[in-house]
């Protein structure tokens, strides 16, 4: 073979640098080095192979066997098989955790930059009242520039809103989150050069609001990964108060950043939707095609699986007129909640406890003031996403959305009385407590229609109907306040905010029709499946086995084996109290000879199976044959075992439950029987560790143990039949166990 040259590089080759194919080993990019290490090849099995050259000196050996170690070491570390992410957001919970939380902040993110200059609005658009204030904001007076402004970006957030989750189903939720945080982070940095007038600014919020309209998405993301509706609602609760939180964490920048000037914040923001493109980036998974019906099956912690039942069945096609419903009570919403907020604080508290006193110092409240009041009663949306999943359990979101409508005609009423009274300290007290107090009540509505909208949903169409969500939204939200302003100047605030209250009430007339909609009613409460009755059970006879009366072991087995092979936990049955069986004990023994032939004639046909189907593929590798491709095969080992352990041990809380109701019946029982457990603890367990010998170590059954359990588990059980069979001949227990020496029951 041609030697390696030293001048080469790395290993032997030509002149122009090719690779030498002559060598006694194989380059790492080579389809043999890599069928070699992607089969898990470890990198000294495969120097084993390496054909050495056989006239090289010491030195150059020792160089080149360097040089090789150092190659297929790389290689085993860069070219490891790695899982694609999607699978790995389906089975690693840490995963998905991380891509969550990217999402979360994606849309936090967005909502600090959309939201981050409200407070300052009302100084910008007053002429003297900063060094960073417009001089004139033609042809708007006060209230209707200060609600202009943020118009302008919402409005464009609320047009983007419609396109971007139907771009997002075709093109990725990952890639368009990434997309509109690069460009919001130059938007940020564009709009601060664009503050010297008040149209320019204008210009800069709707231009690069249709880039902060990321909320859709990332609903729509929620929609991909979770099925459990009652996962889902709780998701998208989370993420609406992250969106929230956004709105609140913008102004309270502003708020700190005063001194820096009234623009400042952009920089922030532009800093903020940078990191958020690098999170994403970097941690964000996106699902693909795949629809990851896992991990709507997991619970918390992956350790149980959640019932079929649960899981949301899409329909195929959208309800128009459960659409059309939803999204008008949405945009009615939006408007009458903006005589809520912020009417009520700007121009009502503005104007009361600030405005219309000679100067701020004698003012009750301070602009400083005001900032903050305005900022952190969004923060109250938090505690309402908290408590909303146990209010659509109550009331179903249906009927939580018409409350929330209620409920904030009802608060703004009360905030146009305390406002229109005398300008007090105590009567601002009061303002602040009702603001603080029932606004949470008053989002209730807002939380409802993503959920709503959710499931009315084909696949396909998660994005779509979250945008148009999105844009009812943020229609609202941006016009809204401006169409209330030009009301205020016009006809006087107090006209304005009374409007808000009857488009709040028409809301809820709007809303009550999808009350009597099944799909939007109360949430019904399913217990696990090892405790229920299933479709297409005799319901008489798994209804006995749930109480904990005796049905013939062949039947109940026969049940319990179509459930494992519908991935359902077997029946769980109820634990009666022994005060409750005391006096029936004689009827529960009468079954025990039926249930021990039974369990040992199981046992033996399940050995049968294992051993015969060992049989079977040893003779099929005898003739060279595998059995790929055969439907009637039997289950592997490992199969079986996830099957047992499966609808065994699906459901851990039934199986918790149960376990501890066995023990509080023996304990009784043992001290109804004169044992006293109470003084005896150390005797007693020792007895039971004696009769009750151990069947397997491992709690789950395993390939390497299910052969082994099942003769232990057939051996205790003959043994118990075989005393039963002398029972019945009259014989005693003691001409059973003995009458002297130390007893060796089940050992």
């Amino acid at each position: 073979a041609e030697q390696p040259r030293e001048d080469s590089g790395v290993g032997g080759g030509d002149e122009e640098g090719n690779a030498n194919k002559s060598t006694g080993w194989s380059w790492p990019w080579s389809s043999s080095s890599n069928k070699e290490h992607s089969e898990g090849v470890a990198v000294e099995d495969v120097e084993k192979d390496i054909e050495e050259p056989e006239e090289e000196s010491d030195a150059l050996l020792k160089q080149s066997t360097k040089i090789r170690e150092s190659w297929y070491s790389w290689f085993r570390k860069s070219n490891a098989a790695k899982l694609p992410r999607r699978y790995r957001l389906v089975t690693d919970e840490e995963v998905l955790n991380k891509s969550i939380v990217s999402v979360r902040f994606a849309i936090m993110a967005a909502a600090i930059n959309t939201k981050m200059l409200n407070p300052n609005y009302p100084i910008m658009v007053t002429p003297g009242a900063h060094p960073d204030s417009w001089d004139e904001t033609e042809p708007f007076d006060f209230n209707s520039a200060t609600y202009f402004l943020p118009m302008c970006s919402l409005l464009g957030v609320a047009i983007a809103s419609v396109f971007l989750g139907t771009i997002s189903d075709k093109y990725g939720r990952k890639r368009v989150i990434w997309i509109l945080s690069v460009i919001s982070c130059g938007g940020s940095v564009a709009k601060y050069f664009m503050r010297s007038t008040f149209w320019t600014f204008c210009i800069g919020q709707i231009v690069f609001g249709f880039f902060l309209g990321n909320l859709p998405v990332g609903m729509a993301y929620i929609g991909d990964v979770f099925t459990s509706q009652k996962e889902k609602e709780k998701e998208l609760g989370k993420l609406v108060s992250f969106f929230v939180m956004g709105n609140s964490g913008g102004g309270i920048i502003a708020i700190l950043m005063n001194g820096s000037g009234l623009f400042a914040p952009l920089w922030v923001g532009a800093a903020m939707m940078a990191l958020s493109a690098m999170h994403t980036s970097y941690y964000m998974v996106e699902p693909d095609d795949v629809r990851l019906l896992a991990i709507g099956k997991q619970k918390k912690g992956g350790k149980a699986l959640l019932d079929e039942e649960e899981e949301q069945k899409r329909p195929t096609t959208i309800n128009q007129k459960s659409l059309w419903n939803i999204v008008g009570g949405a945009v009615a919403d939006n408007f009458g909640s903006t005589g809520l907020f912020p009417l009520c604080l700007s121009p009502l508290a503005l104007d009361q406890y600030l405005r219309n006193f000679p100067s701020e110092e004698e003012a009750i409240m301070q602009y400083t003031g005001y900032q903050w009041l305005s900022v952190m009663v969004a923060g109250m949306v938090v505690p309402a996403t908290m408590i909303t999943p146990y209010v659509f359990r109550k009331m179903g979101v249906a009927g939580t959305c018409v409350f929330g409508n209620i409920m904030t005609a009802v608060v703004t009423f009360a905030l146009l009385m305390i406002g229109n009274g005398p300008a007090t300290t105590g009567a601002f007290a009061g303002f602040v407590l009702v603001l603080y107090t029932g606004f949470p009540f008053t989002v209730f509505s807002q939380l409802t229609t993503g959920p709503m909208l959710d499931v009315i949903a084909p696949e396909d169409k998660i994005g779509y109907v979250q945008g148009l969500n999105n844009a009812a939204m943020n229609f609202g939200m941006a016009i809204a306040p401006w169409l209330f302003g030009l009301l205020a100047d016009a006809a006087g605030t107090n006209a304005a905010i009374w409007t808000g209250i009857g488009i709040s009430c028409l809301a809820a007339l709007i809303n009550t029709p999808l009350m009597f909609d099944a799909k939007f009613g109360k949430t019904e409460e399913v217990g696990p499946s090892a405790t229920r009755v299933l479709d297409g059970e005799d319901e008489a006879l798994v209804q006995r086995a749930l109480e904990g009366e005796f049905v013939p072991p062949d039947q109940l087995y026969a049940i319990n084996v179509s459930r494992a092979k519908h991935n359902k936990s077997i029946i769980v049955p109820k634990v009666k109290a022994y005060d409750d069986e005391k006096e029936k004990l004689d009827e529960l023994m009468s079954h025990a000879e039926e249930m021990f032939r039974f369990r040992t004639e199981l046992n033996d046909r399940i050995l049968s199976e294992l051993n015969d189907k060992k049989r079977t593929t040893a003779k099929k590798g005898k003739d060279g044959g595998d059995g790929d491709g055969d439907e009637d095969a039997p289950m592997t080992d490992a199969e079986l075992c996830e099957m047992l352990n499966r609808s065994v041990y699906g459901n851990e809380e039934a199986v918790q439950g149960a376990t501890d109701d066995v023990g509080r019946w023996i304990g009784s029982y043992l001290l109804d029987k004169g044992y006293a457990p109470h003084s005896q603890s150390l005797l007693l367990k020792e007895m039971i560790v004696s009769a009750f010998p151990p069947i397997r170590e491992e709690q789950q059954w395993t390939p390497e143990n299910i052969e082994e359990s099942l003769v232990r588990q057939r051996r205790i059980m003959n043994q118990y039949l075989t005393l039963q069979e002398r029972q019945k001949r009259n014989y005693t227990w003691a001409s059973v166990l003995g009458t002297g020496g130390t007893q060796a029951f089940y050992s």
